[in-house]
């Protein structure tokens, strides 16, 4: 909604339409008639008009200058926001990675065990047929029947020895 604003310049009234809110204009008008009177106070030979002018020129500058400022902050902005893209593509990339090194160790250490078991199962069989032997040389000692023992064969079946007829 515009308003009608009221302010004096250099000693002049202007009314002014706007839409900003009427304590804002007021400012406004406050300091470019301090900068108008700044110019004209310290130096008499300037009129208000060319005091008017410099202010304008002063104050296009500014402008002009805080808008580059701005377009430099916009691009660096950009460039942030694309590097942080970048930079969280790559993390979800390593993450990724970490996972699947994560179910590799893990199969690994799963073989590892395996490994291991099997080594385990391979000793103790080891150590049974090591052991039989050595018991079957007891039960031969210990035989009170003196008769030959039973032989095994592999297989685990046993057999019979073999003895002539008496006749």
């Amino acid at each position: 909604m515009k308003q009608r604003v009221k302010v004096v310049l250099c000693g002049k009234e202007y009314a002014l339409s706007t839409e900003d809110a009427p304590s804002y204009v007021y400012q406004l008008a406050k300091t470019l008639e301090k900068r108008i009177s700044d110019i004209t106070e310290n130096n008499p030979r300037v009129s208000a008009h060319s005091a008017v002018m410099m202010v304008a020129l002063s104050t296009m500058d500014e402008l002009t200058k805080a808008n580059n400022s701005v377009e430099v902050i916009r691009s660096q902005v950009k460039e942030y926001v694309d590097e942080a893209g970048k930079a969280r593509l790559e993390r979800d990339a390593a993450l990724r990675e970490i996972d699947v090194l994560k179910a590799k160790i893990e199969q690994l250490e799963n073989l590892n065990k395996l490994k291991d078991l099997k080594e385990s199962i391979q000793a103790d069989e080891a150590g049974h047929r090591k052991k039989k032997p050595a018991q079957q040389a007891e039960a031969d000692e210990t035989d009170p029947a003196g008769e030959s023992p039973a032989a095994e064969h592999a297989d685990g079946e046993q057999q019979l020895p073999l003895t002539e007829p008496e006749a």
